[in-house]
């Protein structure tokens, strides 16, 4: 009845929540960081839209709107080192609070659904111990929303607050140890009392439970977000006392996660990825050119079965490879999926494969909290941990049965690079969420989502590479999913990739 897939892959890291304060006081830098003399000379800097500030050639300069400024007027930040005069949109400022004034990309434009990690108050701390970035989300009028999540300058997240709950790390996958993130203010427990819960981020149903013999000791968080982690304990006396903490979710390279709905009955989508800058059509059954569940699991790697072999094994890294067996195990994020799975990776003695489906989902129990159970209702997932440079990939999604289900089945994509969200596709970044994208009932076996494109750049003048995705649109202006048949899917890749940026 049914098919049985499972796997998996992820990196961890826990902050902690701090007493808020102005940002004013963070800001430490307001002279110009970047200014071109008048022949031209010096680094230009990146303005709004991927325009680049500099001489004109009519004796003003450039600003970063495209209009004549006077030197005085000049000032940027663009590798967002302090505060700035301006909010700048593009590399490595896109995220960032600029200018200091509480607001993020409030003048940038954005396409509806894209995503990106953003950092509050002086940029120049954002890479500090105890920071860490939040995410934010591109609505439907193309506007940036606010920035949620996360702990930053405008919260002094780069002094010793002193708080009791405090920044902690993990390996992908692993069973975390949630004591790691209470510190000292576990001292005062009294035996018996210390109890800690999850709250897992939006879209992540099921949230996994916390187990194990000593409660803090087992939670295996299987969806890339900010959890928020309390922890509460008894003291002498009898007085309850608590603490919180956020928990970051998140994988490096390409990672992208697909979910839905289980409490509707058994459903079953598949996650697709095509090969980079590759235009054949895509296969429901897989290809050499298609990842997917037929061809991209461990099964198909260790019966060397799959036909997947995008990359050049070569121990040389960062480039792209098909197999990589890091030094350190617990780098080896494949080893921790779940289910069993893991232990057939580790065993097979390569590493993880580039790209792989870690875990597929088919037949699953909503009610079910333990995430190594293969009842848990785990999202889909593919990663590739070393993405090509320059080379758009195309992610899809194939509905691909269900049995006897009447009800609308909705999809959420959300696309992660190098650890941030990147884009959040389905319920929102199309319709607005009251009209999310909607598989009928009678689409099964007939349904494929052209979701987005994926381009990873070369790293910028900063040292910064964040990816870009680009939605893939039915109609643009309308904002409509690019829907369309198995058939046609397979006699055709779709839409060009869009142009080299």
């Amino acid at each position: 009845m049914g098919r049985r897939r499972f796997s998996f892959s992820l990196l961890i890291v826990v902050g902690a929540a701090v007493s808020s304060a102005g940002f004013a006081a963070s800001c430490s830098a307001t002279g110009p960081s970047n200014v071109l003399d008048s022949s031209g000379g010096g680094e230009p800097g990146v303005g709004a839209g991927g325009t680049t500030g500099g001489v004109d050639g009519q004796g003003g300069f450039l600003d970063i709107d495209g209009g004549r400024e006077p030197h005085s007027d000049v000032t940027v930040n663009s590798c967002g080192s302090a505060c700035g005069d301006r909010e700048l949109c593009t590399g490595a400022t896109l995220g960032l609070d600029d200018d200091c004034d509480g607001s993020i990309d409030e003048t940038c434009a954005c396409i509806p659904g894209q995503a990106h990690s953003c950092f509050r108050g002086d940029p120049s701390f954002r890479n500090s111990e105890g920071c860490f970035p939040g995410t934010q989300l591109c609505d439907e009028t193309g506007t940036w929303g606010p920035c949620v999540g996360g702990v930053h300058a405008d919260e002094n997240c780069h002094m010793d607050s002193g708080a009791p709950c405090r920044p902690m790390q993990a390996s992908p996958f692993a069973n975390l140890d949630l004591k790691a993130g209470t510190g000292a203010f576990r001292a005062d427990a009294m035996a018996g009392s210390e109890v800690w819960t999850v709250d897992c981020p939006d879209g992540v149903d099921p949230c996994p439970g916390v187990s194990g013999t000593d409660p803090a000791d087992d939670f295996k968080p299987l969806q890339s977000g900010e959890y928020t982690v309390t922890y509460t304990k008894r003291v002498a006396g009898g007085a309850t006392q608590s603490c919180q903490y956020p928990l970051f979710v998140s994988a490096g390279g390409l990672r992208v996660e697909l979910e839905w709905e289980h409490d509707v009955g058994i459903v079953d989508l598949d996650l697709h990825l095509h090969k980079p800058n590759d235009t054949q059509p895509w296969s429901m059954s897989g290809s050499a050119a298609d990842c997917g569940y037929y061809n991209c699991t461990i099964d198909h790697f260790s019966s060397k079965s799959s036909d997947i072999r995008w990359f050049l094994n070569s121990a040389r890294l960062p480039d792209p490879v098909n197999w990589y067996l890091d030094p350190v195990p617990g780098n080896n994020g494949c080893f921790n999926a779940p289910r069993g799975v893991g232990k057939q990776w580790e065993a097979h003695g390569l590493g993880c494969h580039n790209p792989r489906l870690d875990l597929d989902n088919y037949e699953c129990e909503p009610d079910v909290k333990d995430p190594d159970h293969e009842d848990f209702c785990a999202p889909e997932n593919i990663n590739l941990d070393y993405p090509p440079k320059r080379q758009w990939m195309r992610i899809g999604v194939y509905y691909y049965n269900n049995d006897g289900v009447t009800r609308d089945i909705h999809p959420r994509i959300k696309i992660f690079c190098n650890s941030a969200l990147g884009a959040d596709l389905g319920p929102a970044g199309f319709y607005s969420p009251e009209r999310p994208v909607a598989f009928a009932p009678a689409d099964r076996r007939k349904r494929f989502w052209l979701v987005a494109d994926v381009l990873f750049p070369e790293p910028d003048e900063c040292g910064q590479a964040a990816c870009i995705v680009q939605p893939l649109y039915e109609n643009a202006s309308a904002k409509t999913p690019l829907l369309t048949t198995r058939d046609d899917a397979e006699a055709s890749f779709g839409p060009a990739y869009p142009s080299q940026p």
